[in-house]
């Protein structure tokens, strides 16, 4: 098929489609198209780093985020996301500087509360971090996928709880980051 035919609404819904049933190539062919259209579009510039994630082209997705969030700052799931893509490639200083874009939103948003989770987990502040996260999927209705992403890393604080009332672990906070990159759970949605 001719994608250059396909004004920036087609493409953009298109690839959402793409994306939502795992067709990988299609997704990625049809964003590139819409970027080269149109290089300024932040929200196709978010999906194709969002889709590169998928793939594990992680140096590729940040790219494509970073650029995302520099033409469009209010893009707050770009941002959100960008400093989750930082913090599971072990770059937590990078996370939390990218999250300041996220100081506009209300205290009580769901991407703020992750947030706050997330910056305590980096802390190796456990429980503060559990109860922000499970705050933030009780506030998040809209993006199921990042609730499933988030309720992962709580159960990776809760089996680090159990453990270390059996043992202390050296490095409890860097350990489970590590364990939640490699588990293929750093797919972005």
């Amino acid at each position: 098929m001719d994608y250059s035919v396909l004004d920036q609404e087609e493409l953009f819904q298109l690839a959402v489609h793409a994306m939502e049933n795992q067709q990988h190539a299609e997704a990625v062919t049809l964003l590139k198209q819409g970027v080269l259209n149109d290089g300024s579009d932040a929200r196709l510039r978010y999906l194709l780093g969002a889709e590169y994630a998928q793939i594990g082209l992680f140096d590729r997705a940040a790219a494509e985020m970073e650029h995302a969030v520099a033409l469009q700052p209010d893009l707050v799931m770009a941002v959100f996301q960008l400093g989750l893509l930082y913090l599971t490639q072990g770059r937590p200083e990078q996370a939390v500087q990218t999250w300041l874009g996220l100081d506009p939103l209300p205290q009580d948003h769901p991407l703020q509360l992750f947030r706050q989770g997330l910056q305590h987990l980096i802390r190796d502040e456990f429980a503060e971090s559990r109860e922000s996260l499970t705050q933030g999927m009780s506030a998040n209705q809209l993006v199921p996928a990042l609730n499933a992403d988030m309720q992962r890393i709580v159960l990776q604080i809760d089996a680090r709880n159990a453990a270390a009332e059996q043992t202390a672990p050296a490095a409890a906070g860097s350990v489970l980051l590590r364990g939640y990159a490699g588990s293929g759970d750093g797919k972005l949605h």
